[in-house]
């Protein structure tokens, strides 16, 4: 088994260092306009059509950089205006009234109003509709116009998600008469368009001089893709990319005493689950589930790994309401325990698939596979490409259990969800996602998802191995780029750098 401390992937720097910083960085100097900035990205997108693409990388690349919605969500999490400048809610919750910004173009010149609003949205909730966050507008009833500068979206029934919706997948903004190719060039409001995209290398990002907002800082921008954390270290160091996405502990002791790089800590919404498929018969069984739980000594996990990860117990992090630490007491390491909960469950010899992305580094398979050994669960693991994990795993359910970095702070919907790949059909978790997501107000909605995390925590609907901290590593001259949720987002356009005196 290898060594957990050579963890590159999954894990991240600890804090004790020179250099650390806990706020988003700010300018230093005056800037180059004309600037071109090199980030460094782990895990490349799938495609550049908003339509079609899901994953967290294009989220990073392409929502709110190259498309936009009628909000956004920023890196605290908030949703702000974007092409809708404001909007009202009516005292029923089921009305939106959206008031559009005015002098928007698309990349290909022509001009935006509701018209292309109503169909970008309606093709999103269209029952043949491939758009990867269709079900997050599944309670939209109708989508109308109401001159060419206000939308109006009425919705079944309640929906506190819907204007974090508005700014994700579901919600992008293309012309209602496009004919341009998605799949190879943008066509969306945002303040970059797509350069070339170099699969397996980088995507370039190029500035949008008829951008109808704040103008972007930079001239370009360029998405560099590396298999592995050291290839990343190694261009930040040689100053093939001005800042670094990812880290892991050889990457921190690395640059720990090197005065031309900052290291910044951030929030993130991001939960390493240990996923299981409910349909399996023995997974069912609640008191399998729990002993597996009790059986992977996480606090063991979490200091191997080092500062920058940390014990969650569900699917929460600190940043939100719903937060309690002491859900991590829910299943405490206890092999005789799981022993126990085993032999009531009458499992004996239990033998179960770890199916996971070859995106994630083999030691945490690893892991699993040697405590579960402990309690006589044999783990056969399977790694596959990340294509094939989609398909066969996230899409066609053929696995027993698995590990995923979920990054979506919504992903929590999903235990209310029997369809999802977990295949949980857990009726008082429906429940809870009902109520929070037909709340009367957020207060509401908070508490709802409070008591979700706890059932599905004490309910062991899966196992959440860690969260972590977002790290980011930048060359001095550099600045304006987000340290908060930057697995799911990486908002560009107030990046700058520093004129060379």
């Amino acid at each position: 088994m290898k060594k957990i401390a050579g963890l590159s992937f999954l894990i991240v720097a600890a804090l004790s260092f020179a250099g650390c910083s806990g706020s988003s960085p700010t300018s230093q100097g005056p800037a180059d306009t004309n600037a071109t900035v090199h980030v460094g990205f782990r895990l490349e997108t799938g495609g550049l059509n908003p339509t079609t693409t899901g994953g967290a990388a294009f989220r990073q690349l392409g929502i709110d950089n190259v498309y936009e919605g009628l909000t956004r969500v920023n890196q605290q999490g908030e949703v702000v205006p974007s092409l809708a400048k404001k909007w009202d809610v009516s005292d029923d919750g089921l009305k939106y009234t959206f008031h559009l910004q005015k002098g928007v173009k698309f990349h290909d010149g022509s001009d935006f109003d509701s018209e292309d609003v109503v169909a970008s949205l309606k093709a999103a909730t269209a029952p043949d509709s491939k758009n990867p966050g269709a079900k997050s507008l599944k309670k939209v009833k109708d989508i109308t116009a109401e001159g060419k500068e206000t939308v109006v979206v009425t919705l079944n029934e309640r929906d506190t998600t819907l204007l974090d919706s508005l700014g994700n997948s579901a919600g992008m903004i293309i012309p209602s008469d496009n004919n341009k190719d998605l799949n190879k060039e943008s066509n969306g409001t945002g303040p970059y368009t797509f350069g070339e995209w170099k699969t397996g290398d980088s995507v370039t990002l190029k500035r949008n001089d008829n951008y109808w907002g704040k103008k972007a800082k930079t001239k370009e921008v360029v998405y560099h893709y590396y298999k592995d954390q050291k290839a990343a270290a190694d261009a930040l160091a040689s100053g093939q990319i001005d800042i670094l996405t990812e880290s892991d502990n050889d990457t921190k002791q690395r640059f720990a005493n090197d005065a031309k790089f900052k290291h910044y800590e951030g929030n993130d919404t991001s939960w390493m689950t240990l996923g299981f498929n409910h349909k399996n018969p023995a997974l069912a069984n609640d008191k399998v589930r729990h002993a597996i739980r009790q059986a992977i000594d996480k606090d063991g996990l979490v200091k191997a790994l080092g500062g920058d990860i940390y014990r969650v117990g569900s699917m929460v992090v600190p940043d939100t309401p719903q937060w309690s630490d002491s859900l991590t007491q829910v299943d405490p390491y206890n092999i005789e325990e799981a022993k126990k909960l085993l032999n009531e469950a009458g499992v004996k010899d239990l033998k179960l698939n770890l199916r996971v992305a070859n995106t994630y580094d083999s030691a945490m398979s690893e892991y699993i596979a040697a405590q579960l050994k402990k309690i006589g669960v044999d783990v056969k693991i399977d790694t596959m490409e990340f294509s094939t994990w989609m398909q066969d795993v996230y899409k066609g359910g053929n696995y027993d259990m698995t590990i995923v970095l979920h990054v979506d702070p919504w992903t929590i919907l999903n235990y209310g969800n029997p369809k999802y790949y977990w295949n949980y059909g857990d009726a008082k978790s429906a429940d809870f996602v009902k109520e929070a997501t037909g709340a009367k107000s957020i207060k509401e909605r908070d508490e709802k998802l409070a008591q979700l995390a706890t059932h599905i925590s004490e309910d062991a609907a899966s196992d959440w191995l860690y969260a972590r901290k977002c790290i980011t590593y930048a060359r001095e001259g550099v600045s304006g780029f987000p340290t908060n949720r930057t697995v799911s987002r990486f908002y560009v356009p107030e990046i700058e750098v520093a004129t060379t005196k």
